[in-house]
């Protein structure tokens, strides 16, 4: 989803697990008792040394309200991801499962921005917000937050964000976000160890637990999750190959290609992309279909359709097109008597092939929509149409 480089609460909690892997020791924060947050200038020096880059200009945070978080998140999601997009995205995730036949992106990019955020930066204005509230009144969640914020801005300033890459939704776009933001929860932690006790650090972290973060569908929550967590992994890994100067390198000369780059991260530096995958559909189809929707779903997504890590390891590359029937909208997605959605993976080797094909034949198990799966060699396809001769002609 397109929206603004945003630290969520669910992130913050998540620091929960790191701060019992913090020295126990006094680690150079202040004691429990001091409830005022450093001022910015000391926070912005101590990013600038944890990060090893210096600020063009010095952002100057503003607090705004839950409600102005939610309107410009809203403003620049709109902006971002266009409604023909976003409502070819939902029809695929939920001709698939993922997405209930209900839930609206726009509306859930609302429940993130109005409950779940603490701070957000915009790389088309250079705006950097601070949420006021209860999640960040205290001293531990107000420095870590503005730490990986700032973050995004000194990026931004020093090695120039691609806003191309930062507006898509699909593979390559997830991969460039957990660049950008597995960098800045690289930084938020190191500062947090650096700056914090682990009493400190785990009592502010408690206090934002009871904050509402939205009912948000677990496939949305993962994919929010995963930059984070798993892009501080891959920018930790390039780190350990040669300091910051590597990661600096991703941004200006190669980034991430794939999800599979960042979940593996040797495979980045081994320069292993992912392969071109080919898609005729529409040849198949005929007149009177259109296509909506065309991109690469990549090992993360892959993963999450089949809930098997262990199948989705091994891809190679994919390709996936939604085609519908007729030029009106379709009124109550999904519209399974009128769409057509083809789905090829290819993977490392004949093996890797033949445990997913078996993986997505599980998942098809008790699902009612019309459906085939085929291989060949290392190619697996996935092809759901409103007839079984037509999902049949599709995967051929």
């Amino acid at each position: 989803m397109g929206t603004p480089f945003a630290v969520s609460l669910v992130l913050l909690a998540l620091l929960l697990g790191a701060a019992f892997a913090l020295d126990d020791g006094d680690s150079g924060g202040a004691g429990p008792e001091a409830e005022r947050s450093a001022p910015i200038a000391t926070i912005e020096r101590r990013v600038e040394a944890i990060r090893d880059l210096r600020f063009r200009t010095l952002p100057r945070p503003q607090e705004v309200s839950p409600a102005q978080a939610k309107r410009e998140g809203l403003e620049d999601f709109d902006r971002s991801y266009p409604p023909a997009r976003r409502r070819a995205d939902e029809e695929v995730l939920k001709l698939l499962g993922l997405l209930e036949p209900g839930v609206d992106l726009r509306g859930v990019s609302a429940s993130i921005f109005g409950q779940a955020v603490a701070g957000y930066y915009d790389p088309r204005t250079g705006r950097l917000r601070i949420v006021e509230g209860a999640q960040t009144a205290n001293r531990v969640l107000n420095e870590i937050t503005l730490a990986h914020e700032l973050t995004h801005a000194l990026e931004d300033q020093r090695l120039d964000f691609d806003l191309e890459k930062t507006t898509g939704s699909d593979d390559a776009a997830l991969a460039y976000l957990g660049l950008v933001e597995g960098s800045a929860s690289a930084v938020m932690f190191t500062y947090a160890e650096r700056h914090f006790s682990a009493e400190q650090t785990l009592g502010g972290l408690l206090s934002s637990l009871g904050a509402d973060t939205g009912d948000l569908p677990g496939f949305i929550r993962a994919q929010l999750i995963f930059p984070y967590v798993s892009g501080q992994r891959f920018v930790e890994r390039l780190h350990r190959a040669g300091g910051w100067a590597v990661v600096n390198a991703a941004y200006r000369f190669r980034p991430p290609a794939s999800t599979e780059q960042i979940i593996h991260p040797d495979k980045y530096l081994r320069v292993e992309q992912p392969e071109r995958v080919e898609l005729d559909a529409g040849a198949v189809l005929g007149p009177g279909w259109r296509r909506l929707r065309a991109g690469t779903w990549g090992e993360w997504a892959t993963d999450h359709l089949v809930l098997d890590p262990k199948a989705a390891a091994g891809w190679g590359g994919d390709r996936y097109e939604l085609w519908q029937r007729g030029d009106e909208p379709c009124e109550r997605p999904p519209c399974r008597d009128r769409d057509a959605l083809v789905m090829r993976w290819r993977w490392d080797t004949r093996r890797d092939a033949r445990e997913f094909e078996a993986a997505l034949r599980e998942w098809r198990v008790g699902r009612s929509e019309l459906s085939m799966i085929g291989s060949r060699g290392r190619e697996v396809a996935l092809a759901l149409a409103p007839t079984m001769g037509l999902a049949e002609r599709l995967i051929e």
